[in-house]
């Protein structure tokens, strides 16, 4: 079954929110009956003005919940060179960091695809992020990489662990790369990347893009409620 989770979503830190914040969002996810969730606003400088005020807000939520855990999170930035933008100082204190790429390189075709497959191989080999959000969309611009390439990414993300996310805000990734994902066994997500409170627990879209693709939820290679908090222990 598809797992409680959503380790995507964004608050009042995020400026790109519409209505979001930690107290709602937890009050919403609760309603749906999630068991664990990240919110995970945007990571675009080196070091966050927001992240003190973040912190304590996350613990004060979670001081006073017990049904749902709240772990801390960042979507960060990926530069044009495959760099996490955020410090690493930053980073060690969080449960969940998700690498994005929100920055389009003014490539197309092959050459595109080619900082695509460099730039992502170079985010899952350091290691620093565990999530690749959105992995066919850069900046709502959908792309449609080579499967060869795409078979890579995959195969590369499964030998290092990485999870890749099945993202609701998005509608990503695309039929392909989603197919080859679950073809190849790789941890998937369920994701909302929620900007509006109305995003949140949408899970019979989730099933119905894996079914779109030609196959059951229950061939999805989840990554489970137990194997997230392994992960974060």
């Amino acid at each position: 079954m598809i797992p409680k989770t959503d380790l995507h979503m964004h608050s009042q830190f995020s400026p790109c929110s519409v209505n979001t914040n930690i107290a709602d969002n937890v009050k919403i996810a609760k309603l749906k009956g999630l068991k664990v969730i990240a919110i995970t606003d945007h990571g675009t400088t080196k070091y966050p003005k927001w992240f003190n005020s973040y912190i304590k807000e996350i613990e004060r939520v979670q001081a006073s919940e017990e049904s749902i855990r709240v772990l801390k999170g960042m979507e960060v930035d990926v530069t044009i060179n495959g760099e996490l933008i955020v410090d690493n100082k930053i980073l060690k204190q969080l449960d969940v960091v998700i690498a994005a790429l929100h920055t389009w390189p003014g490539l197309m075709g092959d050459p595109l695809y080619k900082w695509w497959y460099k730039v992502l191989s170079k985010v899952i080999n350091e290691g620093h992020a565990w999530i690749i959000a959105h992995p066919t969309d850069i900046a709502w611009n959908k792309i449609e990489p080579p499967i060869e390439l795409c078979l890579e990414i995959i195969d590369l993300a499964k030998e290092n662990d990485i999870v890749i996310e099945l993202n609701y805000h998005h509608k990503d990734p695309n039929d392909m790369f989603l197919k080859l994902c679950i073809e190849r066994g790789v941890k998937i997500t369920p994701t909302s990347d929620a900007h509006k409170l109305e995003e949140i627990g949408h899970f019979e879209w989730y099933t119905f893009r894996v079914n779109s693709v030609g196959y059951s939820i229950k061939d999805v290679n989840w990554l489970t409620v137990e194997e997230l908090l392994k992960r974060i222990e």
